[in-house]
C-alpha cells in the first residue's frame, strides 16, 4: 500500500464516515484512495476550504465524533484558518489534513510552498508535518487522541507528497485505532472525592442555588445530569449562548440565557440573587458575565466551578471550590453523593418568583413577537419559526443580526439543537454548517440563518432539505448600531446597495422567495416547512439601528444617551 491507502485505511479504523474537502493537484493520490473506499467513507466536496472546515466543525458538534476535513496546498490552508480557529477555541475536535508539496521541493520556491505546520500552531492543539510514510499510523493515532482528549480541539497534519505516494513498509498490524478516541470527550476525568464532598456540603446549605451551564455541558452530553441535579437541588438552570438547549425551554427550572447578548431578565435575576452559583463547562468570559459584572465581584456569592480544563478554573472569578473534570462524570458523582444525603426539596417561593418574572417577560413580548410592521422585525421571524418547529431540529446561525433574537426568543425541546460560532463570530458559518449537520443527523429538520452563498449549490447537489433564512436589512446592522451609539451616528462603510439575493439562490437551483410583509412570511415558512428540498427565504427586516436588539450593554448605553431613534 502507498501512504494514501494507509491513510484511508486508518480513517476507516477510526470509524470515519464522512470527510469534507476540496480537491487539488497535491491530493490526487488521496482522492484515488478515497474513490476506492467510497462505500465506507463519503467525501463531501465543498466550494471552498473555509466551508469544508465549517462543515467538519458542525458535524463534530452534533455527531460527537471528530470532524475530518482536507484541502490542497497553498491557498487551501489559508482559507481553512477561520474554521479551524473557531473549532479549537470552541473545544471542537476537528482534524485538518493538508496535502503538501514534496519535501524535496522545500526552500526552492515551489509553487504553493507554505509552512503549514507553523501556520496552524497558534490556532490548534497540535500541528505537525508527517515526515515519512511509515510514521502515518503513529501520527494519525496521536491526532485523534489529541483532538478528542482533555479539552477537545483542532489538530492539523501536513502531508508532503512523498508521504502519500511512497510505499508503506511496516506490517499491516501497525494500522489500528484507539477505540476510545473515535468519539469525544475521550478519557473522561473526574474530580477528587474530597473536593466533591466539599461541593455537596455547599450545595446542601444553599438557600438559592443556581446552575450556570456553558457549552462544555453540551460537548459532554450532560443533558440528563443537568436536569437531575436541578431537580434534586430545586435549582434554576441558566445557560450561556453556547449552552442554550441543554434543557427544554418549557421546563419550570429552565430560565434561559444570561449575558450581554440576547439575555433573559429572569435568568439575570437568578444569577444576581443566587447564594451559591455552580458554573459547569463555562469559561466565564466577557459575554456571559457582561464583562465580569454578572455576578458582581463584590457580591459575596459562593462560586463553584466545574471545567475539563484546569487552566480555566478561578481564571476570572475567585472560586470557593474548583473541580477539574468532565461535566457528565462530575455531575454523576455529585448526584450520587447528594442522594446519600436524601435531599428532597419542593419549588421555593423564590422559584415561583423567578417564574412569575419569566411569565411577565413573555407577556410583555407578545406585541413585538406578533408585530405586523414593515420592515419585519427579526423577533417576529423567530416567533413564526417557533410555531412550526418540530423535533428533531437543528438551528444554525451566523453571528450578527440573528444572535440576540434567537438566544432570547427561540424555543427548543429536548431534541432541539442550536449552534452558533461563539469563539470568533466568523460570518459565513451557517450554510456550510448545515451540510455538516445533515451528515451528523440526517433525520433532523435544518434551519440556517446566515450568509455563505457558494454552498447553496452544495445543498442543491446533495439534496439537503434545509431552510435558509436571510435577514436582509441592507447593512452591517450590528456595526451600524454601534456607530449610532458610539460614533454620533456617523455611518461609514456599513450600508449595502439594494439587491435581490433570492435571484442568486434561484440561480443555484434553490426555490426562493422575497418576503417583505407578514402574509408573505406566513406563506413562505409554510412552504419551507412542508418541502423536502432546500428553500431560501430573503426577509426584508428592520435593522438594529431602529430596533435595538436585546443586548444589555447597548440598552444601557442607549438609555444614558437618550437616543430617541433606538427602541428599548
Amino acid at each position: 500500500m502507498n501512504g494514501a491507502k494507509v491513510l484511508v485505511k486508518l480513517l476507516k479504523e477510526y470509524n470515519v464516515e464522512v470527510i469534507f474537502g476540496v480537491p487539488g493537484d497535491t491530493s490526487i493520490q488521496f482522492y484515488e484512495a478515497l474513490h476506492d473506499a467510497k462505500k465506507d467513507i463519503i467525501h463531501v466536496m465543498a466550494r471552498d476550504e473555509r466551508s469544508a472546515s465549517f462543515m467538519a466543525d458542525a458535524y463534530a458538534r452534533i455527531s460527537h465524533k471528530p470532524g475530518i476535513c482536507e484541502c490542497p496546498s497553498g491557498a487551501g490552508p489559508l482559507y481553512a484558518i477561520p474554521g479551524i480557529a473557531e473549532a479549537d477555541a470552541s473545544s471542537i475536535p476537528v482534524i485538518l489534513m493538508t496535502s503538501d508539496i514534496p519535501l524535496s521541493g522545500e526552500g526552492k520556491k515551489t509553487i504553493t510552498e507554505l509552512n503549514c505546520q507553523k501556520l496552524f500552531e497558534p490556532i490548534t492543539k497540535w500541528s505537525a508535518q508527517v515526515k515519512t510514510v511509515n510514521q502515518l499510523p503513529e501520527v494519525i493515532r496521536r491526532a485523534f487522541r489529541v483532538a478528542t482528549s482533555g479539552r477537545p480541539g483542532a489538530v492539523h497534519l501536513a502531508l508532503p507528497q512523498e508521504v502519500v505516494v511512497e510505499e508503506f513498509t511496516k506490517g499491516v498490524n501497525e494500522i489500528y485505532s484507539e477505540k476510545d478516541c473515535q468519539s469525544y470527550p475521550a478519557y473522561r476525568t473526574r474530580g477528587s472525592r474530597k473536593t466533591l464532598e466539599a461541593a455537596v456540603k455547599l450545595l446542601i446549605g444553599a438557600q438559592k442555588p443556581v446552575i450556570i451551564a456553558g457549552g462544555g455541558t453540551k460537548h459532554s452530553q450532560a443533558n440528563n445530569e443537568i436536569a437531575e441535579l436541578s431537580q434534586i437541588l430545586m435549582a434554576p438552570v441558566v445557560t450561556t449562548i453556547s449552552g442554550q438547549g441543554i434543557m427544554p425551554d418549557n421546563e419550570l427550572l429552565a430560565l434561559g440565557v444570561i449575558g450581554d447578548n440576547g439575555f433573559h431578565p429572569h435568568a439575570h435575576k437568578a444569577v444576581k440573587e443566587g447564594d451559591v452559583l455552580l458554573y459547569i463547562g463555562c469559561k466565564m468570559g466577557s459575554v456571559s458575565t457582561i464583562k465580569w459584572t454578572l455576578p458582581s465581584r463584590d457580591s459575596g456569592q459562593t462560586i463553584i466551578q466545574i471545567d475539563l480544563d484546569p487552566e480555566l478554573l478561578s481564571n476570572n472569578y475567585k472560586n470557593s471550590i474548583s473541580i477539574a473534570g468532565d461535566a457528565r462524570l462530575t455531575l454523576r458523582d455529585l448526584i450520587a453523593l447528594l442522594k446519600i444525603e436524601n435531599i428532597s426539596r419542593e419549588p421555593s417561593d423564590w422559584i415561583d418568583d423567578l417564574n412569575s418574572v419569566r411569565k411577565k417577560f413573555w407577556c410583555n413580548t407578545k406585541e413585538e413577537l406578533s408585530s405586523n410592521t414593515v420592515p419585519l422585525k427579526p423577533q417576529r421571524v423567530i416567533a413564526e419559526l417557533n410555531k412550526r418547529i418540530t423535533s428533531p431540529v437543528v438551528v444554525i446561525a451566523d453571528a450578527g443580526t440573528p444572535t440576540p433574537y434567537i438566544t432570547r426568543f427561540l424555543k427548543l425541546d429536548e431534541e432541539g439543537i442550536f449552534i452558533i460560532p461563539r469563539a470568533y463570530g466568523g460570518l459565513g458559518y451557517a450554510i456550510p454548517a448545515l451540510v455538516g449537520a445533515h451528515f451528523a443527523r440526517p433525520e433532523a429538520k435544518l434551519i440556517g440563518l446566515g450568509m455563505s452563498a457558494g454552498e447553496m449549490e452544495t445543498l442543491v447537489r446533495l439534496n439537503i432539505p434545509a431552510i435558509l433564512i436571510h435577514f436582509n436589512n441592507e447593512c452591517f446592522g450590528w456595526i451600524k448600531a454601534l456607530q449610532a451609539l458610539h460614533a454620533k451616528g456617523k455611518y461609514y462603510s456599513v450600508d449595502f446597495s439594494n439587491s435581490n439575493p433570492s435571484k442568486v439562490a434561484e440561480g443555484f437551483g434553490l426555490k426562493a422567495m422575497s418576503i417583505s410583509d407578514p402574509d408573505a412570511l406566513t406563506d413562505g415558512l409554510d412552504m419551507a416547512f412542508s418541502s423536502d428540498k432546500p428553500i431560501f427565504l430573503d426577509i426584508v427586516s428592520e435593522s438594529e439601528v431602529t430596533e435595538l436588539p436585546p443586548v444589555a450593554s447597548w440598552l444601557k448605553a442607549a438609555q444614558k444617551k437618550q437616543k430617541p431613534i433606538l427602541h428599548t
